[in-house]
């Protein structure tokens, strides 16, 4: 039974937060395939293939990390947002 002003967790928040975990796991995967996969053509070209497909697989990450990285932020400002003017109402 809910009590008077006792509030429960919004749904919407969990699933927001469940989304953002799979499109990080998502962001990673595709920045290493991408990535490396690009390294591995331009060393089938050029040659140092294994130094091709380490450059490609640590940018990959690196721009991976960073896209997660500038969305979290995100997040958290719009939530810090939403806070206050609930606090205010």
């Amino acid at each position: 039974m809910k009590e008077d002003g006792a509030e429960f967790p919004n749904s919407n928040d969990n699933r927001e937060t469940s989304d953002m975990a799979w499109r990080s796991v998502s962001n990673l995967t595709a920045g290493l395939l991408l990535y490396g996969g690009l390294g591995w053509f331009l060393g089938q070209k050029f040659g140092h293939q294994n130094a091709f497909i380490a450059a490609g697989s640590i940018l990959g990450i690196g721009l991976a990390l960073y896209l997660t990285y500038a969305r979290v932020s995100a997040m958290d400002r719009n939530t810090t947002t939403s806070d206050r003017r609930k606090d205010q109402q």
